[in-house]
């Protein structure tokens, strides 16, 4: 019996779309939905820490095994195996890299294999787009970024697709050179103005959206960051804001509850282990609202705070539009498998 896995590089991965926002934005919205309604499978992540706790890892670094089913249009299995050190950045590397493999869901045997790392980078921001999208104001016009890494571009960009008419956009980063640099970079990208700022503060208690994407392991943003008069807040990182801040809130909202109270990581998810938090205060699951089970922003006055930790089966659904590209154009190379 022969076998054979397509491979595709991640040259590939771009070429075949795996970094088209607009499009990865719309597989998120299909994802949460698909997972509400039970077509996909999502065990929980397995993290492999170096350290102790989950603090060390923000130091020394992790491998996270993410693995899923998605249904619907989809209809394909994967995992996805990423690497993340945050000492890589000292030595001029990416803090992040990934591998994606997807699996036929009926024989169960691999069909692809590719690179995972800006797909990965994409389905991250544009599933906090989808957040965006049904979370925030429709009138929002400042955006705060708090963290000046390659997430904040990813989450710029996915905001910018939902929310075209933001104007104002400050990023602030704990070296106010990276900061700098992110504008620099940001505003030749996108054609918008972006503020570096060193204390974010006086623009934050003004922003409509505020999102961090940061390695702090304490935290970034107290409540008295948020706007009173409504807004959205991504946590995005791990512990990046106070208690105080999630107790502002009048909405709480996560991607997947189970997911984020098992990674331990967040903000949401020390306030549950600790019995701070419990079931009933989640108002929704994202795929919830994105279904219309439940009601997403209905206050321009409110202040919602929204956590997701990321699931497999985010990557797979990428990863597999990016494979069916490549099957129907010939793309990557062919190599065998079983001889």
């Amino acid at each position: 019996m022969k076998l054979n896995i397509r491979y595709l590089s991640q040259s590939d991965v771009i070429a075949l779309g795996g970094t088209d926002m607009q499009a990865a934005i719309a597989d998120m919205e299909r994802v949460l939905s698909l997972k509400e309604t039970g077509d996909a499978i999502v065990p929980d992540k397995v993290s492999m820490g170096w350290g102790k706790t989950v603090l060390e890892e923000k130091t020394l670094g992790r491998i996270n095994a993410m693995p899923g089913y998605i249904g619907g249009e989809y209809r394909m299995a994967g995992i996805k195996w990423i690497g993340s050190n945050p000492g890589n950045l000292n030595e001029g590397l990416p803090r992040a890299s990934a591998v994606t493999i997807l699996n036929d869901p009926v024989t169960k045997y691999p069909a692809s294999i590719m690179d995972g790392t800006l797909i990965s980078l994409t389905r991250t921001g544009a599933a906090s787009g989808v957040a965006v999208k049904y979370l925030s104001a429709e009138a929002s016009r400042t955006l705060v970024l708090i963290g000046a890494g390659l997430q904040c571009t990813a989450q710029l960009e996915a905001t910018l697709c939902v929310r075209p008419e933001i104007r104002e956009i400050v990023i602030s980063d704990l070296h106010f050179e990276r900061a700098r640099e992110f504008a620099a970079d940001m505003e030749a990208k996108f054609r918008r103005i972006v503020t570096p700022v060193e204390n974010a503060l006086e623009y934050a208690r003004r922003a409509d959206i505020i999102i961090t994407a940061t390695g702090a392991s304490s935290p970034v943003i107290t409540a008295e960051w948020l706007n009173p008069e409504g807004c959205l807040y991504i946590n995005l990182g791990g512990y990046e804001c106070s208690y105080d801040t999630v107790e502002k809130a009048d909405k709480i909202v996560v991607d997947s509850w189970s997911h984020v109270k098992h990674r331990r990581a967040g903000t949401i998810a020390r306030m549950a282990e600790e019995g701070l938090v419990d079931d009933a205060r989640i108002h929704a699951n994202l795929g919830e609202i994105v279904l219309g089970r439940k009601a997403g922003r209905t206050s321009s006055s409110e202040i919602i705070y929204y956590n997701g930790v990321g699931m497999g089966i985010e990557d797979v659904a990428v990863a597999t539009r990016v494979y069916r590209n490549a099957e129907e154009k010939g793309a990557g190379r062919v190599l065998p498998f079983w001889d």
